[in-house]
């Protein structure tokens, strides 16, 4: 990233981060666990390079949980906001949900994943591809975007 760095927190201000990277991989997050740890249809999320990301204060503050196996789910344990989601199989790379970003992280969705489980109230308006599960893991005997 050139000389600027993205800013980010928890909702209460006790978690607080910096990531010195460009984001990549953003997209619409449609699967199950996403949509409870969020409360919403959906979460909007991005990878960054693990080195990349920096806890600037309340590291203290980050508590996991297991939502399946080898993904971690980072939240603040004071205000309940989800951070990151730390791949135990994939540790040089970290996702960021963007709703905690301070900023305009340059960066927009390019796609909606786990459309296969999305709620069934919300309707996806926009012309962006779509994948049943996610990109590279689609079923072979079928076509990979919906």
């Amino acid at each position: 990233m050139e000389d600027s760095a993205l800013f980010g927190s928890c909702l209460c201000g006790s978690v607080r981060y910096e990531i010195t990277a460009p984001l990549e991989n953003a997209e619409y997050c449609h699967c199950s666990m996403c949509r409870k740890a969020h409360g919403a249809a959906f979460s909007a999320n991005s990878t960054v390079p693990t080195n990349k990301l920096t806890i600037s204060s309340g590291a203290d503050f980050i508590s996991e949980y297991e939502s399946s196996p080898k993904r971690r789910k980072c939240f603040c344990s004071n205000c309940g906001s989800q951070l990151f989601i730390r791949r135990l199989d994939k540790p040089e790379s970290t996702v960021v949900t963007l709703g905690t970003l301070d900023g305009d992280p340059h960066a927009r969705p390019e796609r909606h994943v786990f459309v296969a489980s999305k709620a069934p109230w919300y309707g996806i308006a926009d012309a962006l591809p779509q994948f049943k599960i996610y990109p590279g893991c689609e079923p072979t005997d079928d076509a990979s975007s919906v």
